[in-house]
């Protein structure tokens, strides 16, 4: 076996670990800080920039950042940006906001750089690699899911569709992990992060790109989802501190060994819903495929949870979105809308670059019919 483990990101984690700004931030002059409006309403913005200010950093804001990340929005923000010309960014927000910090990163580093050249929907697509980039990035989630503060990975719109960038250049350099700010989410914010983050632990652990070490983030993601995620919906405390790890462990598993169909496939039906949940509607119906000529992975991971075996961690995967009432497709969009984009949503996720690491090679048709199954609920 071959393979390879990296973390390019300092993790700092507790509660009050904002505080950590002021150290991360001494010798910078200049801090610009990418928020959700929801970190200013909150204080925790302002926080955040007091502490910049102690490092001894001038410091300005952008709170109008949006939630769905688009080259638009990013080409927007640019010459505010260019304007301060910051020597450190900081993105505080969720995963939307984490990624598109990551794209100004991108842009404002490297004005040359041309999007369709460094960014691609397609895994028979060839990006080109991003040079050097110099201005550090400290992400600082307040909600728990994407896992994008130690990805290397931003996924922007551009004409309604998804394009991903990946590179080392944009994992940020610090991911400071305060369990007070996704105390705030709201319940339906805690459900949808917190299923993206079973989806993100099974699908890097039974990808073509996993070892043994990103194995071993995944699986603590997901018992920490089974056992916590339910609590955390409720607002409890506790619960929303481990998921709020567990998103950041998980998202080191998939910075590692990647994702899969799921995604793939929610990628491209994005239109439909929010990620998290529509990932987990598709998930077990995904599973249920990859299990028929790769059963054996599932059977590994189910002894790794406690479980007797990958049946039995199916029926938990069912069961958890049955307690959380996660959907079918059916309930998130019109029959005649999805039946006249099902083809166009199935060739495009086979085209995605994440199937490439899914257990299983899928073909269009049998996208095309994992699509129904999840829309009809069989």
């Amino acid at each position: 076996m071959r393979g390879f483990f990296f973390l390019n990101t300092k993790v700092v984690l507790g509660r009050e670990s904002l505080s950590y700004l002021e150290k991360a931030l001494r010798g910078k002059e200049r801090v610009l800080f990418l928020s959700s409006r929801s970190m200013r309403t909150h204080g925790f913005l302002k926080e955040a920039m007091d502490y910049a200010e102690e490092a001894g950093a001038l410091v300005e804001a952008i709170t109008s950042v949006p939630a769905e990340p688009t080259i638009d929005a990013v080409e927007e923000l640019l010459p505010k940006v260019r304007e301060f010309s910051p020597d450190a960014l900081v993105a505080i927000g969720g995963g939307s906001v984490i990624d598109v910090a990551k794209a100004v990163k991108v842009f404002y580093d490297v004005p040359d750089v041309e999007f369709d050249k460094v960014a691609f929907f397609s895994r028979f697509q060839r990006p080109e690699p991003l040079p050097k980039l110099r201005t550090p990035l400290i992400a600082v989630p307040s909600t728990s899911g994407a896992g994008s503060e130690v990805s290397a990975a931003t996924v922007i719109k551009k004409d309604g569709i998804k394009y991903t960038i990946v590179s080392p250049e944009i994992t940020p350099d610090v991911a400071i992990l305060d369990p007070r700010l996704p105390e705030k989410m709201p319940p339906e914010v805690a459900k949808n992060s917190g299923l993206d983050v079973l989806v993100h632990a099974i699908e890097a652990y039974v990808s073509k790109a996993a070892t043994p070490f990103s194995d071993a983030m995944a699986i603590k993601a997901a018992l920490t989802v089974f056992e916590s995620l339910e609590r955390s919906v409720k607002r409890d405390t506790e619960a929303r501190e481990a998921m709020h790890y567990a998103a950041t462990m998980a998202g080191i598993a998939f910075l590692n060994g990647r994702l899969g169909l799921v995604h793939a496939m929610s990628h491209k039906a994005a239109w439909m819903g929010p990620h998290g949940l529509l990932n987990a509607i598709l998930l077990p119906y995904v599973m249920e495929f990859n299990m028929a000529r790769a059963r054996e992975l599932y059977e590994r991971l189910a002894r790794e949870l406690g479980l007797r075996d990958a049946g039995e961690l199916l029926e938990r995967v069912r069961e958890l979105n049955e307690a959380l009432s996660v959907p079918m497709l059916s309930e998130l969009a019109e029959e005649d809308v999805f039946m006249e984009r099902l083809d166009e949503m199935s060739r495009k996720a086979y085209e995605d670059p994440l199937v490439s690491f899914n257990p299983v090679e899928p073909k269009v048709d049998e996208i095309r019919e994992i699509y129904l199954r999840a829309f009809r609920g069989e």
